[in-house]
């Protein structure tokens, strides 16, 4: 009897995920959905340009079906046919805490372990004569008009206080500002400006980017994703 009640079980078991089995999907920045098999396709034909980077920037799960919106972005390969990565360091990072406790806020007291959990977060490197740092300037301020207390956002810096001072009374960046950090920058190994990362609520580090310009709407798809989890 026991045995009879472990096939039906089984057979039920099986039956269930056969009919609900959820089948995945891929949005890409066009609006396109493609398939399994014609987004493989399109990772197949941009692998022929450099290494593929694929990044699922959302994921809705709908009844029989899971749609990943995703972005893909080539590696091209350096001088001696490596493929080079300006952001390989902070992207060790990804799904681990990022380390906010080694920074000093603006009265010189280290912050907490947990200072950045409870909502989501933004961090711009940058420096005063960054040129690509600063023509991202009016984006950064855009979010964080437009999602003000709701994330964190702050930029940190290897120069003083009074350099930045300066800085921002001509050109004014709307973040909380962490300024003498060449230490912890250079114990995190980061190197090119400007880096930007985003955090889930919990301050682990989930995204990587360099230059934000041309990633207004999906930085904004994000930070909403993570407002809703």
């Amino acid at each position: 009897m026991n045995y009879l009640k472990f096939l039906l079980t089984t057979l039920l078991v099986l039956i269930y995920s056969k009919n609900f089995a959820q089948t995945n999907y891929y949005k890409m920045k066009n609006g396109k959905i493609l398939t399994e098999e014609q987004y493989s396709t399109v990772k197949q034909n941009a692998s022929k340009n450099g290494k593929v980077e694929e990044i699922i920037l959302k994921r809705e799960i709908k009844n029989d079906s899971i749609i990943n919106t995703t972005r893909i972005t080539i590696l091209m390969r350096d001088d001696k046919n490596n493929y080079f990565d300006p952001y390989s360091e902070p992207k060790k990072l990804i799904g681990k805490h990022f380390p906010i406790e080694n920074f000093k806020n603006s009265k010189q007291k280290q912050f907490s372990k947990n200072y950045l959990k409870g909502k989501p977060t933004f961090i711009n490197f940058w420096f005063t004569r960054c040129l690509p740092c600063i023509e991202e300037i009016p984006m950064m301020n855009n979010l964080k008009e437009k999602y003000g207390d709701k994330v964190n956002f702050i930029a940190i810096t290897y120069e003083n206080k009074k350099s930045v001072d300066d800085f921002l009374k001509k050109k004014n960046i709307n973040f909380q500002h962490i300024t003498n950090s060449k230490k912890e920058i250079d114990n995190l190994k980061y190197s090119s400006y400007p880096t930007n990362l985003i955090l889930d609520k919990n301050g682990n580090l989930k995204y990587v980017y360099g230059e934000i310009s041309d990633f207004q709407d999906d930085i904004e798809l994000i930070l909403d994703n993570l407002l809703e989890i």
